[in-house]
């Protein structure tokens, strides 16, 4: 056994992965690429409910209620919850994310449009080192 094969339980092998990049031929970071799914889920939200709003007002209809309102449901749910985890890294205010949150399709179209208009902060768009 050569000293390059030998097996030195004093000096492990390096296991962590700081040498890896996310993606390796996507230049975004991954606050960018949270930003992006968020102002998409945006929109969901924002059409789900306006479908949601057909069969419940425009055209009353139990069955398409039900199966629109569950999957509205669980759109709103994840919108919730990436407004939540973005919030502090895109600099929002807890009020505004509390707005966006409570206005449901307004707010659905407030956040995609600030992510359009402003997108990422400068100061965190940089991949660190």
């Amino acid at each position: 056994m050569t000293a390059a094969t030998e097996f030195r339980p004093d000096r492990r092998p390096d296991r962590t992965l700081r040498g890896v990049p996310d993606f390796a031929d996507d230049p975004t970071t991954e606050l960018e690429r949270k930003a992006r799914a968020l102002s998409w889920i945006a929109l969901t939200e924002t059409v789900t409910y306006l479908v949601l709003f057909y069969f419940w007002i425009v055209n009353p209809n139990v069955a398409g209620k039900a199966v629109t309102g569950s999957i509205h449901g669980m759109v709103w749910l994840t919108f919730v919850a990436m407004v939540v985890m973005i919030t502090t890294d895109m600099g929002w205010s807890w009020k505004y994310s509390i707005a966006v949150i409570v206005l449901g399709p307004i707010g659905g179209i407030m956040v995609w449009e600030r992510i359009r208009r402003e997108g990422v902060p400068e100061h965190r768009r940089t991949r660190p080192a």
